[in-house]
């Protein structure tokens, strides 16, 4: 056979058997266990060798991309199954061979070449071990950065041993995966950061992420808890957490702790942070603050005044939000496509789409768009000349959190109460619909609440909006009266 063609990382080691032998990068040599990659490739002519030489090659780019990715640490248990897969795989591979017989010849070849240190087994990123190593590790953890074939020489040599215990990573990990969808998606931002913090002051007070989720005891949920309390509070070295924020973290753990026990199969695991008690944190202590304590509608005067300070893109994202309740970046994640001008009823379609996710489903809906607020509508989109965006500088990643703190920047111009916030203006809405007699079902359609009863779901969505259009129009006859 003539190879007129010299194809990268191909020798020739006998007619018709040839050796791919490429180096592993620098990047993927810890995860792949190995520093240089080979493939014997067998071909019966120059143009089944080209043909196979090309899916090697694929298949050489592919693992090393795989293994290049950064990765999350594994967990003990993780580790161990991934072991016992990479045994399961290559014993199935050995044709001709019994399981035990295979188990040695695989085994002996991992350790001649781990004792030779060659470099397509350790490769000098990976640590050369011998099988007085991998027994040893029987008393510890698996330990991923040694390389597979070490993990592979540890399952050979004990694949009967008992699996490490579960632990609160892992509880961690499956309650992303299942509950959080990964926690790569933007909805999941927040709630992923909320868990990385509790399972930091979790690690704080003595609870680490390797502790074993059979052996968590009540006292371990006090510490958890007393640490937690015993936080000053953020921009306030003389004020500590409140109860309510050392609940809702208890909370997130004590959930990521059942939901994961379930999931893994530990039926019987007994929550220590169940029925916890907080000091504080009861009704009848008076403790709890209500979402309506802690925002306040904004007075009319100081509204009015933010019209006259704000300009451009947030003087007109102010006057929809004070117009429709909507929440702030139902409002900043609007494209072009959702201000429904021409519509029998103009109207914002606040909607799910790749670059904004809503609240709750509740939150699916049209807003009508009356008076002031439909002029500031039209503004809008003609200042978004034919984009498909129409806040383009606040429809990203937190641009939301960015729309807020410019406007919160002039608001504390004109108030100095905390209790004075962007959200301040949904909250005024909702007072300025009672005031205006408006029934809480209207409300609700127009702020995008879920209906208490099963029977408001139902109908379509024009007469929905026609409601949500009685209900500002009703807000709108009551203010022109002079009421206040």
């Amino acid at each position: 056979m003539v190879v007129m063609m010299k194809l990268n990382g191909l020798t020739e080691l006998s007619k018709g058997k040839w050796e791919f032998r490429r180096r592993v990068p620098k990047s993927a040599k810890a995860a792949l266990g190995k520093g240089e990659w080979k493939r014997v490739i067998k071909a019966r002519s120059d143009a089944d060798l080209f043909r196979q030489y090309a899916l090697v090659e694929a298949e050489f780019e592919r693992d090393v991309a795989t293994a290049s990715k950064p990765k999350r640490k594994l967990t003990a248990r993780a580790v161990w199954e991934e072991a016992l897969r990479e045994e399961s795989e290559v014993i199935v591979s050995a044709v001709g061979l019994s399981e035990d017989e295979a188990r040695e010849v695989i085994l002996e070849g991992l350790l001649k070449g781990a004792s030779a240190g060659e470099d397509d087994v350790g490769g000098p990123d990976v640590e050369p071990f011998s099988k007085e190593d991998a027994l040893e590790a029987v008393t510890t953890p698996p330990i991923i950065s040694r390389g597979r074939d070490f993990l592979l020489a540890q399952a050979l040599l004990n694949r009967n041993r008992p699996a490490p215990a579960m632990t609160l990573e892992d509880a961690r990990e499956v309650y992303v995966k299942e509950s959080l969808g990964g926690g790569e998606a933007v909805e999941h931002r927040p709630a992923m950061v909320r868990l990385e913090r509790v399972m930091r002051l979790a690690a704080e007070a003595g609870l680490p992420a390797s502790t074993p989720l059979v052996g968590l005891t009540r006292e371990h949920a006090r510490k958890v808890r007393d640490h937690m309390a015993s936080r000053s509070r953020q921009g306030s070295e003389n004020e500590r957490v409140s109860p309510a924020s050392v609940k809702r973290e208890l909370g997130l753990l004590r959930t990521m702790i059942s939901y994961g026990g379930r999931e893994l199969g530990l039926l019987d695991l007994v929550n220590p942070f169940e029925k916890l008690p907080i000091e504080g944190a009861t009704a009848a202590t008076g403790a709890r603050v209500s979402a309506r304590e802690k925002v306040d509608p904004l007075p009319s005067k100081i509204a009015a005044a933010m019209r006259t300070k704000l300009s451009n893109d947030l003087l007109l994202i102010w006057r929809l939000l004070e117009g429709t309740g909507c929440r702030l970046g139902e409002v900043t994640g609007l494209r072009v496509s959702d201000v429904r001008l021409d519509a029998e009823t103009p109207h914002l379609r606040i909607e799910w789409h790749e670059g904004r996710r809503l609240k709750t489903l509740s939150s699916i809906r049209s807003v009508p768009l009356i008076g002031v607020t439909l002029e500031a509508a039209n503004e809008a989109v003609g200042s978004a000349a034919g984009g498909e965006l129409l806040f383009p500088r606040y429809a990203r990643e937190r641009g939301a959190d960015a729309a807020s703190a410019a406007l919160m920047k002039h608001l504390r111009s004109f108030t100095t109460d905390k209790r004075h916030k962007v959200h301040s203006l949904r909250h005024g809405m909702k007072d300025r619909m009672r005031k205006a007699g408006v029934d809480k079902a209207a409300q609700d359609v127009v702020l995008g609440h879920a209906a208490p009863n099963i029977g408001e779901t139902y109908g379509g969505s024009e007469g929905l909006l026609a409601v949500a259009l009685r209900a500002l129009r009703a807000v709108e006859s009551f203010e022109a009266g002079g009421a206040s």
